[in-house]
This record gives C-alpha cells, structure tokens and sequence, in this order.
C-alpha cells in the first residue's frame, strides 16, 4: 500500500504527470510569460484604471471598497412555506439577493394538474403556478428595497413572475418603480439549451422586447434580459464561446430595441450570467475580457454616449456541473476556489454553488458554508481591499487578450451565419456547444482530462463524505402532489370570473395585434391567471394551439372567454 501511495505522489510531482499543456477551454499556454507577451497593450487602451473605459479592471473605481458583491443562491423548496423560512434564514446570515426559481413545469409553461407535470411536480422547486403561491412564498419579506433574480430557464418565466411581484407590489400600494432586479429572459439560452416548449423563438423574442420596453417604463431597477452563458457553457461551450454567446444576444437585443425608438443609452447598462469553470486563471480573464469588449461594442457597433451605456455587470453561477458526488467534500474546495475567481475578477454578484448539490438539493448547512466562505474571503482573506489585485500579471493579462481574440472570431462567425437567431434556428449553435461537449468526455475518459476523485485520486470516502452524501432531496409524495392539484382546483374555483375573462380577452388580443403584452399579463396575474393560461392564450394569439406539448385541447372556460374571437 505504501509503495503504491508513493507512486502515485511521484507521479503527480513528474512533469508528465500534470497531462494537459492547455486550459480547460483548450487554449495553449506556455511555462512563462514575460513583458514581451503583452507589448502591444497599452495601459489605457487596454486596462485603464478601475471604473474607467474599457472596464477591463472593473465598473467602479474602489471596487468593493465601497460596495460588496451581491450574495445569492437559489432558494426554492417543495412548498411556498419551506421557501419562506429559508429565505429569512439566510437573508438573517448574510444573503442579500433574492434568487427565485420553481419546479420543471411551470418553467415549461404548464400548471400541475397537466398530465405531464405529475413526476416532476415540486421537484428542485415549488409549483409556483399563480399569485397565491408567490405570497406565501414572499410573505413578511419586502418588496421594496431587495433584490430579486429570476433564475428560471425561458422568456414566459421571466415576465410572468415579474408580474406576479409587481400585481403584489400594487395590491399592497407600494411603488413598484422602486421594484430592483433582474430576470434571465434570454430567447436563445432558452431555445438552445432547453429547447422550452412554451413558446416558439419568434413568440419569445417578441415577448422579451414587450418586457424590457415594459420594465423600462415602469420599473426601471429592474432588469429585463440577462444574456445568459451559464447553461450554454455546462452544455458544452467554452470560455470564449460562452462569452460570445452573451455578446451575440445582447448586441441583437439593443438592434431589435433600435427598431422600436430605444438607444442603447436608453437602456442602459448591460448585465449577463456567466459561468465561474475551475479553471481560475482563464476564469477570471474571461470576465476581464467581456467587459472589455462590451464596452467597444456598446461604443464603436452600438453608439453608446454614456459610459453607463458602456458598462457590462456581471453576475455568477459557480458550476454546479464542476460539481461531483464522488468525495463531495473535494466540493468545498471547487466553489472556494470558484467564489475566489469571482471576486479577483470583479463580478458583481455571485450565486455560489453547494457542495452537496450533485447529490440533491442542498442542505441548510451547505448554504451557510456558501455565505461564510465568502465572509472569510472578505473579512479574513482581505481579498477585496484592492481593486482588481491581480491586474498587470502578464501571464492573466495574455490570457484576456488570448480570449478577447478568439471570442471575437466566435462573434465574426455568428454574424457571417446571419446572426443569433439564424444560427439558433439552423442548428449551428448546438453543433458548437454538442461538439465541445464531446471533446471534454473524450478527454476525461482517456485521463487527459483528471477530476479528483473521479477518474483521479480516488481514495475512499469517509465518514464526511457519507454523511453529505446522504443529504439527497427527497422526491415529494404522491399525496403531496395529489394535493397540489386539488389546491390549484380550489384556487381557480375561487377567481373572479368576469374579471379573469376580460383579462384573457385582452392579453390575446394584445398579443394577435401586436400590442405590448406586459400590462394585460400583469392584470391577468393580479386576477389569478396561471403559469399554463398566460402560456396558452398567447400562443393561440399567435393560432397554435393552446396546449404546448399538444396533449389537452383548450379548455372550456377558456374557449368561453375567447368564443367571439376562435373560430
């Protein structure tokens, strides 16, 4: 045994030992760099000082001098009431971003009494299928003053539960202009990672500049669209396609506004959800990078005269695919070191991953080790005392300029395809992200690619190991959802319905005539109008059928409240 143990520490002290010569996006490095390696930078040109243009080293000038990074993580039990109190938990210990989410089909845009919702009803969320449920979840929390992130995978989410704030924000005769946020609502990520069956890309697209045109007007600290390279990344992407991915979306979105009379100056800055990988050195450029190049989009494609225009904020899904539930306590070191990249690369908020989370939900403890390991990152480690501390290391400054070049021959490409939209709809974004994705199990299955504890240094799990591992969420029970469908019955048995039916009257002419759908949701959600109805009467708006995975016909009551329109 202790012959063996020692070949195998020899082995990882060899120089061939280490394998890979490359990052973990398959970018070459070398054994040093030297100030010759970034001649060609000049100081202002490329870096600039934190808080000035290009934002290579950061948005603000004393970075988190003045202002912490938002802390945040997905909180979304099986019942609105698990979600309530675990929220205040953690808000109580240090969370300060309120990351909402719900189970597989409302995100798929169907309520739980569909045939298909049953094995997934209130699994890695709640049923979170109208108002009420959204003010048990919320209540004794305000709504004035926090920050909420939606963090659901497709555009119906992201309007209906900003919706659903704003309809509980006027039934209790708050302001909602003070309403602060944001929501994914990315068409893309929607389509390509997803393939979300609600609505189609044309119905997204639209209905996600509905939104923002909406948000603009009436709740302008909220945040419409975030560009999203999280899930394209854990698809397959690379660091450079993920950043391209995000630039693509947001560039088109700030063309398609164009076309409706609003600048990007109008709008504002820019925020995207990016990926933290465990490769820390390109992880931290590849923040570096995408803020620089925004702020050239922005100014040079897009016209931006204000430097606000100019800003990309970004925040951050640690990888929860980095994450295995072989030895998961090596987990603690993956998000520490991820957090870690986070903050030397100047994001702006951070959802950190649990190190229970490839076993089921995480548990309450894990989500405090979240928190506090960013405390002792800041309050111990002192890592925030400096803007951008690492700015001016040759080899970290390469590396952006390394990712900057290739993500812009990604951008190139997209734009000779015909944009994001035809490549989404030809099938070439998938081919990108399925031919990485390949690339990286081939690599792991030959051991050129080595996960501890995986393919890697396996050892034994002890008796740490085993208890996370026996953290696993428990899937709900028949009677849990059985009852579930009955509270929805009782709900919708309970509505207004002269009200509802005007309200479904006006959302699906809105939509049929190409008015902003945003008001007559809100009002339609104010009335009771769930996740599957908003879906449904949108697309027949667009004369498909109602029912997004084409099991159920139309509902009665609904064919009722549109009999003068469908024929």
């Amino acid at each position: 045994m202790a012959e063996s143990r020692k070949e195998e520490i020899n082995l990882d002290r060899d120089a061939d030992g280490l394998v890979r010569d490359a990052t973990q996006s398959h970018i070459k490095v070398k054994t040093i760099y030297r100030p010759e390696d970034i001649a060609e930078d000049q100081y202002e040109e490329a870096l600039g000082d934190p808080g000035s243009f290009p934002f290579t080293r950061g948005l603000y000038k004393e970075m988190y001098r003045n202002r912490l990074w938002l802390k945040s993580f997905i909180v979304s039990y099986a019942t609105p009431e698990e979600t309530n109190e675990a929220f205040r938990d953690y808000i109580k210990n240090g969370m300060n971003d309120l990351r909402l989410l719900s189970d597989l089909p409302i995100q798929s845009g169907i309520d739980p009494d569909h045939p298909a919702s049953w094995n997934s009803m209130m699994c890695g969320g709640m049923s979170t299928y109208a108002i009420n449920v959204y003010e048990k979840m919320l209540e004794g929390i305000p709504l004035e003053g926090v920050t909420f992130e939606l963090a659901h995978q497709n555009v119906s989410c992201s309007i209906f539960f900003h919706g659903m704030i704003v309809a509980m924000m006027e039934k209790r005769g708050l302001d909602v202009s003070k309403l602060k946020g944001n929501g994914i609502a990315d068409p893309i990520r929607a389509k390509l990672v997803y393939a979300s069956p609600d609505w189609t890309t044309e119905i997204n697209r639209r209905v996600c500049l509905d939104h923002i045109e909406y948000a603009m007007k009436h709740t302008p600290k909220w945040k419409a669209i975030a560009p999203n390279g999280v899930d394209p990344c854990q698809g397959g992407m690379n660091a450079y396609q993920e950043i391209g991915m995000v630039l693509a979306v947001a560039r088109q979105t700030i063309r398609d506004l164009k076309e409706r009379g609003i600048s990007i100056d109008d709008f504002g800055s820019m925020i995207c959800s990016l990926d933290a990988e465990s490769d820390f050195f390109e992880t931290i450029a590849k923040f570096r990078a995408i803020r620089r190049m925004w702020a050239h989009i922005a100014k040079d494609e897009l016209g931006a005269a204000t430097e606000k225009a100019m800003m990309l904020k970004i925040g951050i899904r640690t990888s929860g695919l980095s994450l295995q539930w072989q030895k998961p306590l090596n987990n603690a070191a993956r998000v520490t070191l991820q957090i870690l990249s986070c903050v030397l690369g100047g994001v702006g908020s951070i959802d950190a991953s649990s190190i229970d989370e490839a076993v089921g939900l995480p548990s309450y403890e894990a989500r405090m080790f979240n928190l506090d390991t960013q405390h002792i990152i800041t309050h111990e480690a002192n890592v925030p005392l400096v803007a951008d501390p690492l700015g001016g290391s040759y080899y970290l400054e390469w590396m952006t300029d390394k990712i900057e070049k290739e993500c812009q021959a990604f951008l190139d490409e997209i734009e000779e395809r015909g944009g994001v939209y035809e490549c989404l709809e030809t099938g070439w974004l998938n081919a990108v992200m399925e031919e990485n994705r390949l690339k990286i199990q081939r690599e792991k299955a030959e051991g050129k690619r080595l996960i501890i504890g995986v393919n890697s240094f396996k050892g034994e799990s002890g008796p740490i190991n085993k208890e996370i591992e026996n953290c696993a969420y428990k899937v709900p029970t028949e009677q849990m959802r059985t009852d579930k469908i009955q509270e929805l019955n009782e709900f919708k048995a309970a509505r207004n319905t002269e009200k509802l039916y005007d309200c479904f009257r006006r959302l699906y002419l809105d939509t049929k005539e190409g008015r902003n759908v945003s008001r007559a949701m809100i009002d339609g959600i104010a009335e009771g109008m769930t996740m599957g109805e908003m879906v449904g009467i949108v697309r027949l708006g667009y004369h498909i059928s109602y029912d997004p995975l084409n099991m159920l016909p139309t509902p009665d009551y609904v064919k009722e409240a549109l009999k003068e329109y469908l024929s």
